[in-house]
């Protein structure tokens, strides 16, 4: 690789392969190059595999970017380099592993914003601001993790977490406490010391119990896992070479997950104090620097050439930052930055208008004078969301006497995440369906919007505590097997006095049921009487080495080799054990789901078994306030005679007691309760039933595209919005057709396939503008335009009040909002527009004090 086209910092540490690196690297000095050219100079080095070097990013739009770069310096070993989001690397920790070090559903799903609202909605019986609620549940769930408070009473923890999180940081606690209107809640932050800790711990029973997780449990529970000394060794064993971006923007839970895995691996953090912006989510960058600094003593490399701005723009930035933070800019950049441009670029446009409606004028008849093409180069930055829509409002009403080709094409970043539409979410609520029975959120969200005959009454009553007791969740309605019982338990009670249950487990390479193949698979065939009719425990001879899951199962290569049979012939045998058995296991989905993955891959048939059932589903019904439902927990609970190892053997022999144990406590004494409720009430469910019953069937064999279209079709969700006469919405689901055809493998079976497409949907905060050819003007806020950039750039609102926030003064953040300003002043490549509104919402207002720091040698009025 050709290092000549960097600059001698960047050169400094793309070759500096044996210190750790602690990077400063304001905006527009290169800082995504130089990273990819570091990781491509590794790999050709050999210092490392391109699957031991780990690269985070803190949005999926850097990330993206990111592994873009990458591959492109480093060919077709780039994609084998992980490059995540921070939540994305959460995502793929807990997936490796949930099935043995937690007690996470491994067909879980993630609840984004508006489905963990729904759920707190039923939970918090006022009419408190959702959003309000969720953050302070967010914050005490972090806060009880960073506290490392477990006593295995999960309200008393909750509860001595917030009463340590009041006294030692009581305004914290109140800056979560805002409604939508950013104005602090005095009733609900008194109201939430009194009933918040016993909601959150609802809140988590309930979600875990739906195979759920939200985002802040990616970081929370893989706070708990790394705290397990074998799981934090495998994965500080697994990097080589660690390269975290954006570190300023690392809360400091964030920081100790991943510093539990940095053991011997080359570090590498990166970062520029000026761009933190989200201390009030919990960053706090100089604690950060400081323990990395004093823990790994890095070698400091300062990027201070600047690619992306005129000369104007970046002077006019720096002076302005410089004028600001005076004696942390001299500590930290003392060389100052220079501009590699030799354009000295034109002055910065400053608007002060009349009003709010003048300034939208000047801001719309401005863009049209504009020497561009591209109108997705041109950008309007503000403080805030609210600021956006009313901009977006003018915007509307000035273009509608327009012809359509004379309009300007404005979009509203903040209504456009795209996978968060409601008619998105509806196909993909169905999609998850398909491949979790377990979603009670997104059954109650189709039934909600297209099911006749079930309205929020039912949904209510079938979800209350009197039919949750018996067992009975909604999704047993639609399952076939449980209608046609009359008990969604009769087929396993069945099973049992038919000696046709049989308890499984198995071991493999890795956690990637697409790619990780069984070494071990073992199962029993119970009596009535629930002792061992007859056992299966095999090895086999896997094609690749089995790595760090030797730490799990104990079974080496040399052992594989020697003991193990052609995967084949075990897995045919055991097929033919198994088959016409209902199935049990423990977290028995990643079981089904590597097994039924490594059959389609040897091209052979798969097992055929009428039902299964998940001993972990079963103790969470019945059992939701144990500490935790691990099956090592649970077997001590049942106080089984064979305790559960990693050996396939031991836990099946555990799971088979801790059933044993369910069904006489808990399924034998509830039959006619079940039964009884489920006559009353399945037949309103039969027509959804069907269609369900149709969607499981056909992900077995169509592409996620391909059911995708099918769903929008049959569920009526095309006719639904086309009656209601939302034509675009129709266009958003084809456009999720397109996006999910693009993005499809056709390499692994359509469930993996489906599996891996709702992961992307769930992890991503994908905007239209990715979708569509069409090129808009995002209308978004500064923390939406983080590491973006745009030729020219609109920053309105900059009036006292506004920018900065009125809350921001109040709750003495003001210099986080001026770090937010520099953020907002360093986005234009070209040129810079700024503007202020002298009367807004009928009050008077005074210039920004952020405009007044701004030299005036490069500002020109408007």
């Amino acid at each position: 690789m050709d290092l000549q086209e960097l600059n001698k910092e960047q050169r400094a540490a793309v070759e500096e392969l044996e210190q750790n690196i602690l990077l400063l690297a304001p905006a527009g000095t290169g800082k995504t190059n130089t990273l990819a050219c570091r990781i491509a100079h590794i790999i050709e080095a050999n210092r490392a595999l391109p699957e031991e070097i780990l690269c985070l990013t803190f949005t999926n739009k850097a990330c993206r970017e990111m592994r873009e770069r990458v591959e492109s310096r480093a060919g077709g070993d780039g994609r084998r380099v992980m490059v995540k989001t921070f939540h994305g690397f959460c995502y793929e920790v807990i997936k490796a592993e949930a099935k043995r070090h937690a007690d996470l559903f491994t067909d879980f799903t993630i609840f984004d914003e508006s489905d963990c609202q729904g759920l707190l909605k039923e939970i918090v019986a006022e009419e408190w601001p959702l959003r309000a609620v969720q953050n302070l549940v967010n914050q005490l769930k972090e806060k009880k993790a960073e506290y490392a408070i477990a006593s295995g009473n999960l309200q008393q923890d909750y509860e001595d977490t917030l009463r340590k999180l009041v006294k030692e940081d009581e305004q914290s606690v109140k800056n979560q406490a805002i409604d939508d209107s950013y104005h602090f809640h005095q009733r609900l932050y008194e109201g939430w010391q009194i009933w918040g800790a016993e909601k959150t711990a609802l809140y988590d029973e309930r979600l875990h119990e739906l195979h759920g997780l939200d985002f802040t449990d990616l970081l929370v529970q893989v706070d708990e896992l790394f705290r397990q000394d074998e799981v934090a060794a495998k994965w500080a064993r697994r990097f080589v070479y660690i390269n975290i971006d954006e570190v300023q923007d690392t809360s400091l839970l964030e920081y100790r997950i991943i510093s539990q895995i940095f053991g011997t691996s080359h570090l590498l953090l990166c970062g520029d104090y000026f761009q933190t912006i989200y201390e009030w989510r919990g960053s706090h960058p100089e604690i950060v620097l400081r323990k990395f600094q004093q823990d790994y003593q890095p070698r400091r490399i300062v990027l201070h050439e600047n690619y992306r701005a005129t000369q104007v723009l970046l002077n006019a930035s720096f002076d302005w930052l410089r004028n600001y933070f005076p004696e942390r800019v001299n500590l930290l950049y003392p060389d100052g930055l220079q501009a590699v441009s030799s354009d000295y670029g034109l002055p910065i446009v400053l608007k002060g208008a009349a009003d709010f409606s003048e300034e939208a004028q000047w801001i719309y008849y401005t863009i049209q004078q504009l020497p561009v093409e591209n109108y997705s180069r041109v950008c309007i930055l503000t403080r805030s969301n609210r600021y956006n829509k009313d901009l977006s409002a003018h915007f509307r009403a000035l273009g509608r006497f327009l012809p359509d080709n004379e309009r300007l094409p404005f979009m509203l970043i903040d209504e456009q995440k795209f996978f968060r539409r409601q008619e998105v979410k509806d196909a993909l609520a169905v999609l998850k369906l398909a491949v979790n029975k377990h979603d009670v959120a997104s059954l109650v969200r189709v039934l909600n919007r297209f099911a006749k005959g079930i309205g929020p009454a039912t949904i209510k009553k079938l979800s209350s505590d009197e039919i949750r007791s018996a067992g009975i969740r909604l999704t047993d309605f639609v399952e076939t097997e449980a209608r046609q019982a009359g008990d969604p338990y009769a087929g396993l009670l069945q099973a049992i006095e038919a000696e046709n249950v049989i308890v499984f487990d198995v071991e493999s390479t890795g956690v990637d049921t697409t790619r990780d193949e069984i070494v071990q698979i073992a199962g029993i065939r119970l009596a009535k009487d629930g002792s061992v009719k007859e056992k299966f425990v095999r090895l086999l001879k896997p094609l690749t080495k089995v790595g760090d899951s030797f730490q799990v199962h104990g079974f080496s290569d040399a052992q594989l080799a020697s003991e193990g049979e052609e995967p084949q012939k075990v897995l045919q045998d055991f097929c033919d054990f198994a088959k016409g058995a209902v199935l049990v296991g423990h977290n028995v989905t990643y079981d089904l789901r590597i097994l039924g993955s490594e059959l389609s891959r040897l091209d052979m048939p798969q097992l055929d078994y009428p039902q299964f059932y998940d001993t972990l589903d079963i103790f969470r019904r019945f059992y939701p306030n144990l500490p935790n439902h691990r099956l090592e927990f649970l077997g001590k609970y049942c106080q089984v005679s064979h305790p559960s190892s990693h050996d396939a053997f031991d836990d099946i022999m555990a799971t088979a007691e801790i059933l044993l144990y369910a069904v006489e406590r808990d399924l034998q004494p509830h039959v006619a309760e079940r039964r009884e409720i489920m006559a009353k009430y399945q037949d309103l469910f039969t027509e959804w039933a069907e269609k369900m019953a149709e969607v499981r069937r056909q992900a077995e064999r169509l592409r996620p595209w391909q059911l995708l279209g099918q769903i929008v079709l049959d569920f009526g969700m095309k006719d639904y919005y086309e009656a209601h006469k939302e034509p675009q919405r129709v266009e958003h689901l084809r456009d999720l057709f397109r996006q999910a055809r693009d993005l499809d493998d056709e390499a692994i079976r359509p469930l993996d396939a489906i599996e891996r497409f709702l992961r992307y949907t769930t992890l991503s905060n994908t905007e239209l503008d990715t979708l569509t050819k069409k090129p808009q003007i995002p209308i978004i806020t500064i923390h939406q335009a983080k590491g973006s950039e745009f030729d020219y750039v609109f920053l309105a609102g900059l009036q006292e009040g506004t920018f900065p926030s009125m809350q921001a003064e109040k709750s003495k953040r003001l210099e986080e909002e001026a770090r937010l300003f520099y953020v907002g002043l360093t986005r234009a490549k070209k040129q810079l527009f700024l503007s202020w509104s002298q009367s807004l919402y009928g009050h008077w207002r005074h210039i920004s004090r952020f405009l007044q720091v701004l030299p005036r040698k490069y500002v020109q009025n408007a």
